[in-house]
């Protein structure tokens, strides 16, 4: 389910409706905090980090990035953590 909602936010990105990607992405986020599936809370906190930019919320897209950060490197998770160092650079928020 995690996986459908992470989905289904990013087609709600991609059709220009950020609030409703945004709620998505958070609900796919709770069920894999509920699940301790660590690398895929730091994946989906990469995303929250992007559209919290877009929605000019600098401070909490560098709070996010953070969090996710520190699971991708507590968890071992090298891809997740090149994704948050990419993220850092693209969102220029280094």
């Amino acid at each position: 389910m995690s996986y459908a909602l992470r989905h289904l936010g990013f087609a709600e990105h991609m059709a220009g409706r950020l609030d409703a990607a945004r709620t998505h992405f958070e609900d796919s986020t709770r069920l894999r905090r509920e699940l301790g599936f660590w690398p895929g809370v730091a994946a989906n906190l990469i995303m929250l980090a992007e559209f919290a930019v877009e929605q000019n919320r600098r401070d909490e897209a560098d709070t996010l990035l953070k969090e996710a950060a520190e699971l991708a490197e507590s968890t071992d998770s090298h891809g997740i953590l090149r994704w948050v160092t990419g993220a850092r650079e693209r969102l220029e928020l280094v």
